[in-house]
């Protein structure tokens, strides 16, 4: 019997714990934009939904989910770099003129996608969550005492470097998920001839709607229509 060390360094374990906890993360993204996209409705509605999120479960819930999130992401970057490693050691018998011609600019690029989004992430966490970074838009209140999560969004977004670096933060993500999703539904074995070539294009379909639902918020800040 293999020991569990040559197991979890084996290309399939490698690759099934990357396309789960990509997967997890893909979801967080969309529960993230729901909540995200909540600015068009106003300060009401974005603050209130602040405030459920940091007291449900009398607060336990949004660590649960950090915690996860956290384990998830971890695993994910991990086993990225492992297979990155087990490819450039794949190659040294393959002939990469070969193998460029069957592959795509996002799939060759995964590696360094991955890692600048982790960046960038680590950047948005100081910003958005521990008021580190640009504490001036932080530690704001509304009219009810409560952190006023929809006038620093605004505020924030109206400074051009925020939003510049937002927004080329996106299209890395972007180029990400197009190959991320479909790949990871690959490798999950979620595929069939008759629906394979559909899965093909929802990966990169439904990557493109994240980021584009992202992106509209820095967006509609810009463009005047959310104030």
């Amino acid at each position: 019997m293999r020991s569990f060390s040559v197991v979890w360094n084996t290309t399939i374990i490698q690759k099934w714990v990357m396309a789960i906890t990509g997967i997890c993360l893909v979801v967080f993204l969309l529960a993230h934009l729901s909540g995200n996209l909540l600015v068009f409705l106003g300060p009401e509605h974005m603050n209130a939904y602040g405030v459920e999120l940091r007291e449900m479960f009398h607060g336990a819930a949004i660590w649960v989910v950090r915690l996860g999130l956290i384990v998830a992401l971890i695993l994910h970057v991990l086993s990225g770099i492992k297979l990155a490693r087990l490819n450039r050691g794949a190659k040294a018998v393959r002939n990469d003129k070969v193998e460029h011609r069957t592959s795509t600019i996002a799939s060759r690029s995964m590696i360094y996608t991955g890692l600048l989004v982790v960046v960038y992430v680590v950047y948005h966490l100081a910003h958005f969550t521990w008021g580190v970074a640009h504490g001036e838009y932080y530690h704001v209140v509304d009219h009810l005492g409560r952190h006023d999560v929809y006038r620093m969004v605004v505020d924030s977004f109206h400074q051009p470097l925020i939003t510049i670096t937002y927004v080329i933060a996106m299209i890395v993500t972007g180029l990400h998920l197009n190959h991320a999703i479909s790949s990871a539904l690959q490798t999950l074995g979620i595929n069939h001839p008759r629906y394979t070539p559909m899965l093909r294009l929802a990966g990169p379909a439904l990557g493109m709607l994240i980021v584009i639902g992202f992106l509209s918020i820095p967006l509609g800040i810009m463009f005047g229509l959310v104030k």
